[in-house]
């Protein structure tokens, strides 16, 4: 049976197709024996992995944000991640992230819930992309060996990595790590693929691609607008930014995969070693959904996080179909 490895992208609240295609392989009994993953991607891998496979229909905390239900987004906003609005802001970022709220309100307090993580934790790896932005470097952190015992003392080191993986700049302070602060992954790599192509347990990989987006349209919409409504259009730039920033290097990562494919094929090999790491040749699935908005929470139209959710449902049935 085919192995395959899976990307969880960053992509704000665009991850709920993700959830949607994960959520999907799982109940076809399709086996992903690794998943790697950065930004938002981060909350639903760990989601899934929290998940009772036998008895719940979905994840914990999809199962609460697809409710619709105004109360559960707005537990969602401020405690999925700890958030908290900064009092005295400083103008230098402006959420800070509390670590206990945060672990609570993921369910890392819940005990079921721990023997669930580390069932799952022993039948699949996973790695969280994060930035070093003291060294500029990336660096994966290996959930597997961190978590090899789940009880308080690994979830704290856990956390680290995990709201490293998830800390966006300004909204939110950086991670320090040993010194070093730590920003989530998708300034340098939003889908990480490089361990699963270093994987000689993965067969094929399946990743989601969020680049394609008008961002042509979205220009003119903000150029376009009545300079009267100066305070909106500069979040909404902003916004337009960091999106940009996050989601366009996308394009690099998956030609550097296809170059990396193309090479073993031209070579006639199954693998190769490059600068000191041995890559294997693996088809690549790549879905790309068109026009997903980026933010978090959306207040304008609750319903998009159910829709995409559904969207990734259907779009990981046709890419079995088709392949």
């Amino acid at each position: 049976m085919t192995r395959y490895g899976f990307v969880a992208s960053g992509g704000g609240y665009r991850s709920f197709y993700t959830e949607g295609v994960l959520v999907w392989l799982r109940k076809n009994d399709v086996p992903v024996v690794h998943i790697a993953s950065t930004s938002s991607g981060n909350n639903i891998v760990l989601d899934y992995l929290l998940w009772d496979w036998q008895s719940e229909d979905l994840p914990p905390v999809l199962t609460r944000t697809i409710r619709l239900n105004a109360g559960d987004i707005f537990d969602i906003f401020s405690n999925f991640r700890g958030l908290r609005p900064q009092l005295l802001s400083g103008g230098t970022h402006l959420f800070s992230v509390d670590k206990d709220s945060c672990r609570k309100s993921l369910q890392l307090d819940d005990e079921r819930r721990r023997t669930l993580l580390a069932q799952h934790l022993a039948t699949l790896r996973w790695d969280i992309r994060t930035t070093n932005l003291s060294r500029r470097q990336g660096r994966f952190f290996q959930v597997n060996e961190m978590l090899s015992r789940v009880d308080d003392r690994s979830l704290d080191a856990f956390m680290d990595a995990f709201l490293a993986g998830i800390t966006t700049i300004p909204y939110f302070k950086a991670v320090t790590i040993d010194g070093d602060y730590y920003i989530e992954g998708g300034y340098l790599d939003n889908t990480p693929l490089r361990t699963l192509f270093e994987d000689d347990e993965v067969d094929e990989i399946i990743a989601v691609d969020f680049t394609d987006y008008d961002y042509h349209r979205e220009l003119d919409k903000l150029y376009n607008a009545n300079s009267f409504l100066l305070p909106l259009n500069s979040i909404d730039t902003h916004l337009l930014v960091s999106d940009m920033q996050l989601t366009l290097p996308n394009t690099r990562i998956f030609a550097q995969a296809t170059l990396i494919n193309g090479m073993l094929a031209a070579m006639g090999k199954t693998s190769a070693e490059i600068a000191g790491r041995r890559y294997y040749a693996k088809p690549l699935h790549v879905l790309r959904p068109r026009d997903l908005e980026s933010m978090t929470i959306s207040f304008k139209d609750r319903s998009a996080q159910k829709r995409y959710f559904e969207l990734g449902q259907q779009e990981a049935e046709a890419l079995f179909k088709t392949s």
